[in-house]
């Protein structure tokens, strides 16, 4: 198995992409660390990889919070004796349907400063562990792909954090330690069921309509390249992300 021996935090883990990874980790072998703000649906998680044979555990961390993400990383590094992977999928909230110039200050701050903020805190958190080992992954979703129009700045959060990755990943390089995107165009099984079942089918056949192979990356398909990106089957790959949008994206 790929990840026999790995110690993973995975943020936003009750999420429909988070409980992907979380599975698709516990099944090539790793401990994995549930990470959410609601322990109710991260115990329903971490009941369903025990089930399977995997090991889980659980723990409420506010991944936006400085106090919380440190303490939580801390905590289990010193349970498990380190941290192998950190993969942040917490949920983003989404202003869509408005032209940029008709929104307000606020609502265009907003998911830039959530998604920098979290990634940047997550990552620092288990980086500092990882320096000390000299051996890491950390991992970021999303990437940044053709512009599209009234989507607010939840392209331009994108584009920050993989600003941010590159950076981390040149400081850190030296220390043993990966930093890599897996590069989304959508995931339709991800789309939130309050969208209501008519918008989640149009939305999932105009993602496939826009890719090469007519056909969009699935929950099963994001645990799998994640689980190939943490392991050392990967080691040579940092800095740069990881195309799983079946040809949206031409790189």
């Amino acid at each position: 198995m790929m990840l026999t021996g790995k110690n993973a935090i995975v943020y936003g883990a009750a999420g429909p992409i988070g409980t992907a990874v979380a599975k698709a980790f516990a099944a090539e072998g790793a401990t994995v660390y549930l990470a959410g703000r609601t322990a109710t649906k991260l115990d329903l998680v971490a009941d369903e990889i025990r089930a399977a044979g995997g090991t889980a555990e659980t723990g409420v961390v506010d991944a936006l919070d400085e106090r919380s993400v440190d303490e939580h990383a801390n905590a289990v590094a010193a349970a498990a004796g380190g941290i192998d992977i950190s993969f942040n999928l917490i949920g983003n909230r989404q202003f869509f349907g408005t032209p940029l110039i008709e929104m307000s200050l606020a609502d265009v701050e907003l998911p830039v400063s959530t998604m920098v903020r979290t990634f940047y805190l997550t990552s620092r958190a288990a980086a500092r562990h990882m320096t000390q080992r000299g051996s890491g992954v950390i991992l970021t979703f999303g990437g940044y792909g053709p512009p599209t129009a009234n989507l607010g700045a939840f392209q331009v959060g994108f584009g920050a954090v993989e600003a941010l990755r590159r950076s981390l990943a040149c400081e850190l390089g030296p220390h043993g330690i990966r930093v890599l995107t897996l590069q989304t165009g959508g995931i339709p099984e991800a789309i939130p069921d309050s969208y209501g079942e008519k918008a989640k089918q149009s939305l999932a056949k105009d993602t496939a309509a826009r890719t090469m192979l007519q056909r969009a990356a699935t929950l099963a398909d994001v645990g799998a390249l994640a689980t190939f990106a943490a392991s050392d089957l990967a080691r040579s790959m940092t800095a740069t992300a990881l195309n799983l949008t079946a040809g949206a994206v031409v790189d």
